[in-house]
């Protein structure tokens, strides 16, 4: 995936596999996204679903991605900063340096690891 396009098919059905809804790419202002309906992982040690919005270009050097969330899961991680994308509002957590140049399922792995152990690491 190049910076200036969005995830291929084969990228966005790699997380096809972890949801239970549609998975998209989509754009918001300067933000390329992949939106996610019903995403399954773990937090805290606890089976999840819900909708995600996974940012592939976040304008932030030490936050170039972001996982945002439709819900704060706590699980000890420092929950900072709120969003309004896609006509929604979103949650997410202080997760710095996961890089643009992983494929989107990576990115996405990255920001969920966290939560599954249920503290920052």
């Amino acid at each position: 995936m190049s910076e200036a396009e969005g995830p291929t098919e084969e990228q966005l059905d790699a997380i096809r596999h972890i949801c239970v809804g549609e998975v998209s790419s989509r754009t918001d202002g300067w933000r390329r996204l992949i939106y996610m309906e019903g995403l399954r992982f773990t937090a805290c040690g606890e089976k999840r679903e819900m909708d995600a919005v996974l940012v592939l270009n976040h304008d932030n050097g030490t936050y170039p991605t972001k996982l945002y969330l439709a819900e704060n899961v706590g699980c000890g991680l420092n929950w900072n900063e709120a969003a309004y994308i896609l006509g929604r509002n979103w949650h997410t957590y202080s997760w710095a340096n996961v890089p643009t140049s992983l494929t989107p399922f990576e990115i996405l792995a990255n920001h969920l690891a966290p939560m599954a152990i249920g503290k920052a690491a």
